[in-house]
Order: structure tokens, then sequence, then C-alpha cells
């Protein structure tokens, strides 16, 4: 028996319990045409449909709503017995992006659930509320490390120097390598004299992605005191660490990189080699050339594109030198 006294709404609940995939999607599209408030309950059903098409239309759905019509629904449904149910409500809730439904979403966080809190911070995020602050970094201390990654989040997003101390101790500390990088990538909306030690220090974090995170952060901000440390990463045993360190001291345009670069043109990952090659080209200084010039009898024809480009920087720039 339905708990609904509409009978549209009896209608659309009726069919959206079809095994008929097609009788589900038409039901989704009349949503649309019912007034009643109750009808987000069967927003948030069709949102957790097995089939794809189903919730896709009713992802289509979502924007006749108000968002402050579906906040209740759509928090309580983040405690619902169906995974499927609780994904969605926690996308739907992500996709709202409207300030309107802070309090709200700010009161969810009273909540004890991981779940609740993990959804309810993630949609808090792109909405940069200031008194989101608060708990987040009261999150940072959850057992959970999802969690604590979306307090993070919502603490990067807000891009404020005075939540420096916390991301940077967190980016340093947490045990989990996912909220450590986390952290790690926050840091990058500050300036280089204020985050240049803490992501310096993160390079000699055990997790590779933690390390990448840092080295790209290296690289945006320009701290170039980190150049050592990046020489260094070139010798790395992971791949994916050696071509970001390469890649970055190319950003960093600094010639003592230059020997480390050179070693990289004859590893075996063709990834690695094109980033230093490309790298060389950035530096665009005459010790670089020796090395450019292996590269352009290289066997991937991509290494050999970006050397002949690399080639052309490096006779330019001591073309300008010597015109000087």
């Amino acid at each position: 028996m339905s708990n609904f006294t509409d009978p549209l709404l009896i209608s659309i609940e009726t069919r959206l319990n079809d095994a008929d995939v097609g009788i589900r999607r038409v039901a989704v599209m009349d949503l649309v045409d019912s007034p009643e408030p109750e009808a987000v309950e069967l927003l948030i059903k069709a949102l957790g449909d097995e089939d794809a098409t189903v919730r896709m239309e009713a992802a289509k759905v979502i924007d006749e709503f108000e968002p402050v019509d579906m906040m209740d629904a759509l928090v309580e449904a983040l405690t619902s017995d169906d995974e499927n149910v609780r994904n969605a409500a926690a996308n739907a809730l992500a996709d709202l992006k409207d300030q309107t439904v802070a309090p709200a979403l700010l009161a969810a966080l009273a909540e004890d659930d991981s779940f609740v809190l993990t959804a309810v911070l993630r949609a808090l995020k792109p909405m940069r509320i200031k008194d989101a602050r608060v708990y987040a970094i009261g999150l940072l201390q959850h057992a959970d490390a999802g969690v604590r990654r979306e307090a993070v989040g919502v603490l990067g997003y807000l891009q404020e120097a005075e939540n420096l101390p916390q991301l940077m101790a967190v980016a340093a500390n947490d045990e989990d390598s996912e909220v450590r990088r986390t952290a790690v990538g926050s840091l990058v909306f500050a300036t280089p004299s204020q985050v240049s030690h803490a992501l310096i220090s993160a390079l000699g974090d055990v997790n590779w992605q933690v390390l990448v995170e840092a080295i790209k952060g290296i690289g945006r901000l320009k701290i170039t005191d980190a150049i050592d440390q990046l020489i260094e990463k070139t010798s790395d045993e992971r791949w994916q660490v050696k071509e970001k360190a390469a890649e970055t001291i190319g950003k960093l345009g600094m010639a003592e990189g230059i020997p480390a670069l050179g070693l990289c043109i004859n590893d075996p990952i063709s990834n690695l080699r094109k980033a230093a090659v490309a790298a060389l080209g950035e530096i665009a200084h005459p010790d670089g050339l020796k090395f450019v010039t292996i590269a352009l009898d290289d066997n991937d024809p991509d290494v050999r594109k970006l050397a002949r480009w690399a080639q052309e920087k490096i006779e330019t720039a001591a073309l300008a030198v010597s015109e000087d």
C-alpha cells in the first residue's frame, strides 16, 4: 500500500516498481508534473534505480526541484539500507551547489554516520562556506579516512591562510596516504614562503602518489629551493615520480638539473624520456643540447618530435645570447 495520497504520486510510485525499464523511465519524467514536496522521495528512489537509463533520467529531473525542498529527503536518504539510494543521494547533494542549503548541510554534520559526514562535506566543499571551517577542523581527527579527506577538501577550497597550519599538519602526519595526498594538494593556493617547507618535507613521504602531489605543488609554486630533492627524485625507483620530477625541473628552468635529465634520456620508459626532453627544451641551456641530440634518434616518434622542438629552443636561446 502506498504512503502517498496524491493520485499522480501513487501512479508514479507504482510504475517505478514495474519490471519494465521503459515504464520506470517514463514515470521519472512524470515527476516534473507533480507540485507535491513528497515527489522528492520518488526522485531519490529513481536515482537509485538498478538501470542506468532510469538513473540518468532522474538526474535530468533534479534541476526541476528546488534545492531547499530536496535537502531533508536527500540527507535522510544517505542513511538508506539501499547502497544505490545512498550513493544517488550523495551524488545529488554534491551537484546542488546552492548556498541556500548550506545551513541544513552544516546541521547534518552533527550526524555520527561516516557516509553521511563524507557526503555532506563533499557537498559543502565547492560552496566555500566560511562557517564550515570549524566543523571541518573538528573532523580532521575523525576515525574514518574518507571523512578526514573530505574535511581537508573543505578547508582547501576555502583558500584561507588561517587553515594552513591544520592542512600542513595533516599532510605530514595523517596515517592514510590518500588523506595526506589531498592535504598536500590543497596547499597550492598559498605563497611559496608559507608552504615550501611542508611541500619539500612531503618529498620524503613513503607513498608515491603523495610524492607526485608534492612535486606538482613545487612546480606550480616555483619553489626553486627544492632543486636538489627534485634531482634526487629523477633516480627514484618509481617511474611516475621520476617523470613528474623531470617535468618540474623543466618548469623551474634550472640548469642544475640538466645532468639528471640527461640520464633519463636513456630510460626504458618512454613517458620519462619525453618528460626529460621537454624539460631540457624548457630550460633551453646549451649544456642540454648533447642529450637532446641523442633523443633525436629515439625509437619513439613522440620523443623525436619533442627533441626537435627542444633543439630549436636551445639553439634559439643560444642565438639570442650571442646577439646580445
